[in-house]
């Protein structure tokens, strides 16, 4: 059926064709830069955060002032900061300290109510603090990473981009986390002595999950190509066709005409006296071929009825 169609629907349909090979083949290159990007994004954004806790376990914990919502800590600090005051007034102020979990756990809480479009969160497959309970993504990175021994895991779903980083128990973290007896006190009042413990220094403590905003790359693309994208896709598939028609098809067509002519032995033109002998168009060496061919023809037709060579 496709043979026997016109040489011109053949053309429209392969050109066709292979634009939908092309795009589709944009599509899923594009597709893999957007994804690489937002992952990039993501690793970012979960190096920042690695990167404030080992600041925050070089000290081992950090200190602040009025803050009831971590761990207590007591000082003597002097009422006043000349040195020659005599004596020197001392005066009680309360500190409380927060190891490296608690600090990213408060820091992410700070960025989830920033304006930052990228937001972060600490959680485990054995939370200690029930507030940090992963959520179904992030049960889904901690499955495959603790039975794929993965490094990262990451997905676009309908609410963004969501990327998984593994946390690794250190020496630092075992304090808190490893047996719940050798615990800080003020750890098991405050979480118990059931979850976030057992842990060996190495065991995946848990992740680091990142979301981003995005979209599916099928929104971005449908509206990167607009209008002017279009028309100039259908302008190319317009002048391909034109092409087509009137160098090759119509041509084509004239010879096919011409060559009925000459096959009927009337005279028929064949367009040679504006080709170029040594053109390198193959529809124009058919020509110059076809025109030898009835020349030749002739000849044999002359000498068979026995006429004179002219």
């Amino acid at each position: 059926m496709f043979k026997n169609t016109s040489i011109t629907t053949q053309f429209a349909l392969v050109f066709l064709l292979s634009l939908l090979l092309m795009g589709t083949a944009s599509y899923l290159i594009l597709d893999r830069i957007y994804m690489s990007q937002l992952k990039s994004q993501a690793e970012t954004v979960a190096d920042n955060v690695d990167a404030f806790g080992d600041w925050v376990a070089q000290y081992g914990r950090v200190w602040v002032k009025d803050n009831d919502q971590s761990y207590l800590g007591h000082a003597l600090l002097y009422a006043t900061d000349d040195p020659n005051e005599v004596p020197p007034h001392l005066t009680s102020v309360n500190y409380y300290s927060k190891n490296p979990a608690l600090a990213q756990r408060e820091f992410s809480e700070v960025v989830e109510h920033s304006k930052s479009p990228a937001k972060f969160r600490m959680t485990s497959h054995n939370v200690m603090n029930p507030n940090n309970k992963p959520d179904e993504f992030e049960q889904q990175a901690l499955d495959a990473i603790r039975s794929q021994h993965l490094k990262e895991f990451y997905q676009l779903t309908p609410g963004g981009f969501r990327y998984a980083r593994t946390l690794i128990h250190k020496a630092s973290c075992i304090a808190c986390h490893g047996s719940a007896d050798a615990a800080p006190n003020d750890v098991k009042v405050r979480y118990g002595t059931q979850n976030g413990f057992g842990f060996k220094e190495g065991d995946v403590a848990g992740i680091i999950s990142v979301r981003l905003p995005a979209r599916s790359f099928g929104h971005v693309a449908f509206n990167v190509v607009g209008a002017w994208q279009l028309a100039m896709i259908l302008a190319g598939f317009v002048i391909a066709m034109l092409y087509m028609r009137y160098a090759i098809v119509g041509r084509v067509r004239e010879l096919t005409v011409a060559t009925r002519q000459i096959s009927l032995g009337k005279s028929a033109d064949l367009g040679l006296a504006g080709i170029n002998p040594k053109s390198h168009n193959e529809l124009d060496q058919l020509a110059i071929a076809t025109e030898r061919l009835r020349v030749s023809i002739n000849m044999a037709i002359k000498r068979l009825r026995g006429e004179p060579k002219q």
